[in-house]
């Protein structure tokens, strides 16, 4: 019975992961041009793009709060990638481009935050290895 109920879970997720993929390719597809290591994360039931970067850390790619899961953008607020690291538990904010609830959001661009996030992602690499 925990078999079953677990490949269904596994199937779910990955509907999940394939529809997330799908509603943001334009910007994995951006991401992907800079950097390698580009997922979907789901973390509780928010959903975040992540470039890896070392075991214990990332960045997270989201809007002001999480990504929303239908195709409506503007809750999104702008784009905004945080760097993780889980050793520390600490964050830096690497791009922002949110803008307060409210307002009208900030640029969506999906070439301008990966461009921002390829250079930080490759100063990391530089100076981590």
């Amino acid at each position: 019975m925990s078999l079953t109920y677990l490949s269904a879970v596994n199937l779910l997720r990955r509907a999940d992961e394939e529809k997330a993929r799908s509603l943001y390719a334009d910007v994995i597809e951006a991401l992907e041009q800079h950097v390698t290591d580009v997922g979907v994360d789901f973390c509780g039931n928010e959903l975040n793009i992540t470039v890896q970067l070392a075991e214990d850390q990332y960045v997270a790619i989201a809007g002001r709060y999480s990504l929303p899961w239908h195709d409506d953008r503007s809750e999104l607020g702008g784009w905004m990638a945080v760097h993780i690291d889980d050793v520390y538990g600490s964050r830096k904010v690497i791009y922002d481009t949110t803008t307060p609830e409210g307002e009208p959001p900030g640029d969506l661009s999906p070439e301008l935050l990966a461009e921002e996030v390829g250079a930080y992602v490759s100063g990391w690499h530089a100076e981590h290895g």
